[in-house]
């Protein structure tokens, strides 16, 4: 007797065809929200390209070129200075949290691959993947994995992001009366205001201990002493305060009231522009802070100092980073060259 033919699988099309749908549905679901971020972004990208028409449409280019002639050899060396000490800034809060995370990285190599990191998100924009790639490519040969990764990145960002509106808290709370002129409001609204902004610092002094909870970091076996708990917190507010005085140096006359104003309008064009979804938010940065410091200098003196801070900033970092890689891959690519030879 012969055996009896195997039934066809009737079961394998039904069961690829929702492997099918859902592949089809995922594509559809990626589509529409790159779409949906790309026409936000372009979107805010053009209510920024009007409002810097509407701030500079009585400016001549002549006014902007000579109040670029007029910046002092002093206030460009202050920039670079300042820039310096704010990626470092930067550097040593990524240090902390490797080491906060449990990550078995070096301080050197954590500082190094902050700094290309960020000198990547604040050229490119796009923060958490410029920086991400960034990091898969410093912290990858230490042995991190993918996922160890994106949570250090998206940590780092985060504490970064607070940084900021606990220096914009802290600076309304030292000179309340400055931004209740300003803004027109009594000083209590102004106290209130730095006191909700300064809230989140807290949570430098609550993450990252053996309880938990987990998305506080909750569990971590050797847990930050206080004294460094504190220093964290201090370079993320030298931080906000080193870049946005790399900027006011650049302004004719800048005075401490002045500063105080320029920071907080800093650290709202930064925020902002970072969530607009614009590659390295430029064009969003620019308006808000030619539209909201006309206090502290005239349209084409910011307008000026802008220019100049992209590249000292921005640029100028991105390349040092780029020089930096490429040295390194090359004097880690094996010599092609016969061990011997004459050269």
């Amino acid at each position: 007797m012969s055996p009896v033919p195997p039934l066809p699988n009737v079961d394998a099309p039904a069961s690829a065809t929702p492997r099918r749908d859902g592949a089809a549905s995922s594509r559809w679901r990626r589509l529409t929200s790159l779409t949906l971020r790309s026409g936000f972004a372009l979107a805010v990208l053009g209510v920024a390209v009007w409002a810097i028409w509407r701030a500079v449409r009585d400016t001549s280019p002549a006014q902007i070129l000579t109040a670029l002639a007029s910046i002092p050899a002093w206030g460009l060396l202050s920039a670079l200075a300042l820039t310096a000490a704010s990626y470092a800034c930067l550097a040593s809060t990524e240090v902390i949290l490797v080491r906060a995370m449990g990550l078995k990285v070096s301080g050197l190599r954590s500082a190094l691959t902050s700094a290309a990191s960020f000198a990547a998100s604040n050229s490119l924009g796009f923060s958490l993947a410029s920086q991400g790639a960034v990091r898969l490519r410093g912290y990858g040969p230490a042995g991190l994995t993918h996922g160890q990764i994106a949570r250090l990145t998206l940590v780092v960002s985060l504490a970064v992001t607070l940084s900021g509106i606990v220096t914009a808290g802290l600076t309304l709370a030292i000179a309340p009366l400055v931004f209740a002129h300003a803004l027109g409001r009594p000083v209590l609204i102004i106290g209130a205001l730095a006191l909700a902004l300064m809230t989140p610092a807290a949570l430098w002094f609550l993450a990252f201990r053996r309880s938990r909870p987990a998305w506080l970091g909750g569990g971590t076996a050797a847990p930050p002493s206080g004294k460094t708990r504190a220093m964290a917190l201090g370079v993320g507010l030298g931080d906000w305060l080193t870049s946005d005085a790399a900027l006011f140096v650049l302004v004719p006359h800048p005075t401490l009231s002045g500063l105080a104003v320029f920071l907080v309008v800093f650290v709202l064009g930064s925020l902002i522009s970072a969530a607009s979804g614009v590659p390295g938010g430029i064009g969003v940065f620019e308006a808000i802070v030619i539209s909201l410091t006309p206090l502290v200098a005239q349209t084409h003196e910011t307008a000026a100092a802008l220019l100049v801070y992209r590249l000292i900033y921005s640029l100028g970092p991105a390349a040092l980073a780029v020089a930096l890689f490429t040295a390194l891959k090359t004097a880690a690519r094996p010599s092609t060259s016969p061990r011997g030879a004459a050269p």
